[in-house]
């Protein structure tokens, strides 16, 4: 039952999908809501599988791209790409560790956040439109959840920059090897379903590489990771498997 409770709270936490169930969480164990993220990868792939389905006997490849890239920032209230955006104003402000920290906290957008915006989302449907059509329905499957799995590896190999502060100071420092176990084995299991195994792996571990190297840099910067950041280890991770899948293609 406690695990059932988990995988509700992932949902409503990574997702603006309308969840009428009330759960109370202490807040010393919410991290281990982490181990179902790939779960509600899943879930996002599924959706925009059948928005695949639904769209592309009517529209260009171009603009049935577009909408998928657009309602799964709707899926997730866009919150891993406000983080993306937040990361990259604090990271290239050129100021301090704590004055970085602080304006990852505004609500404004600067510059470098909108110039990262708009070319994530840009590159998202440009690589989507050149996936070749025969694995198109995978890598809309897949995608979603090596985003997910590589915020668990992110956590478990971080702490948090802003000592336990914020939503991600709820499971920076937390989360260990055990909820990444549990997360790695879900998106093995249901990745041998959808594509071959050898790929799959192929494609998480320059993810994952992507995502330490991501990780350990903006550590290095600011001390450690926060909300922002593992929104933009998501962005990022899912960039890099897209960029895989292309190659795939050819």
């Amino acid at each position: 039952m406690e695990e059932i409770k988990r995988l509700v709270l992932a949902m409503q936490f990574m997702t603006r999908l309308p969840i009428p169930i009330k759960i109370d969480a202490e807040k010393s164990e919410f991290y281990k809501i982490a181990s179902y993220f790939p779960v509600v990868g899943i879930v996002i792939g599924s959706i925009l599988s059948l928005l695949y389905f639904a769209l592309k006997n009517f529209f260009s490849r171009e603009i049935v791209m577009t909408f998928i890239v657009a309602f799964s920032y709707v899926l997730t209230g866009a919150m891993h790409i406000d983080g993306l955006a937040d990361t990259f104003d604090g990271l290239f402000s050129n100021k301090d560790k704590e004055r970085m920290l602080e304006i990852m906290r505004d609500s404004r957008l600067g510059t470098n956040g909108v110039l990262v915006l708009v070319f994530m989302v840009i590159l998202k449907i440009l690589f989507l439109t050149n996936i070749h059509e025969n694995i198109t329905l995978t890598a809309l499957l897949i995608t979603p959840i090596i985003g997910r799995l590589s915020i668990v590896f992110s956590m478990m190999i971080s702490k948090s920059a802003r000592g336990g502060e914020g939503l991600g100071g709820l499971m920076l420092g937390k989360v260990g090897i055990r909820e990444f176990a549990i997360a790695f084995v879900i998106s093995i299991a249901t990745s041998y379903f959808i594509l071959p195994l050898a790929v799959f792996v192929k494609i998480l571990t320059i993810s994952l590489f992507v995502t330490y190297i991501v990780s350990k840099y903006i550590s290095l910067r600011i001390g450690g990771m926060t909300g922002d950041t593992l929104g933009a280890v998501n962005e990022l991770a899912e960039l890099t498997a897209l960029i895989c899948f292309v190659s795939v293609s050819l």
